[in-house]
């Protein structure tokens, strides 16, 4: 445990692995947007949509990273224009929702588009909610019917991935001893999950029980 606490928190150099959340929040930003355009313009050539017709990208909304027991993935909201639309002067921009599963990390990371769909911006979203963006904080994020989409409908509580809390002002001591707090409770939440899903399972447990 001590090995990967310090794994997590220092670079091999020994400097603190750490980013103020301005230099975050900008830097992800900027990946989304680099992703959700390749998908507008996989989704303009499937759709065979040039010219006039073909979506442009105006803006990233809302992104949100979410997991569900073992499956990551992202929950995306954004919007486009066609230049027929800005031509009659219509003014509403497209409202697009994504789902990505994510499997693999960093440079390793394959995604797959599990939907791809416009939604309705006026829509109450009371008989739609999803857990996983909901429990995180982003409520503004619109969705589909949810049989159009994996992730989210378990109500796992506040995830693994939003236990780090960034701050531009703390001190280096008190951020190592805030994330090491976090990591070792996270290590321990997984193991907790981890022996409940196994105990539900039967053939877990069967197998358990005949070694």
């Amino acid at each position: 445990m001590d090995i990967i606490v310090r794994q997590s928190i220092y670079w091999p150099d020994g400097s603190i692995k750490k980013r103020t959340k301005s230099y975050a929040t900008e830097k992800t930003h900027k990946r989304m947007c680099q992703l959700v355009q390749a998908l507008v313009d996989k989704y303009n050539e499937d759709h065979n949509l040039f010219g006039d017709l073909a979506h442009m990208l105006q803006d990233v909304l809302h992104y949100q990273s979410v997991r569900d027991k073992f499956m990551g993935y992202y929950h995306l909201n954004f919007t486009t224009k066609t230049k027929e639309a800005d031509d009659l002067d219509a003014g509403i921009d497209n409202l697009f929702f994504v789902e990505i599963r994510r499997s693999g990390r960093g440079k390793h990371e394959e995604m797959l588009v599990n939907c791809f769909c416009m939604v309705n911006p006026t829509d109450n979203d009371e008989d739609k909610i999803c857990y996983g963006c909901a429990n995180q904080g982003s409520v503004d994020m619109k969705h589909p019917d949810p049989c159009k989409y994996d992730g989210g409908h378990l109500d796992m509580g506040r995830p693994f991935e939003c236990v780090e809390e960034w701050s531009d002002s703390e001190d280096d001591a008190e951020y190592v001893k805030t994330k090491e707090a976090k990591i070792r409770h996270m290590y321990e939440v997984i193991v907790i999950f981890w022996a409940v899903w196994a105990f539900d399972d039967p053939g877990v447990v069967e197998e358990l029980s005949t070694d």
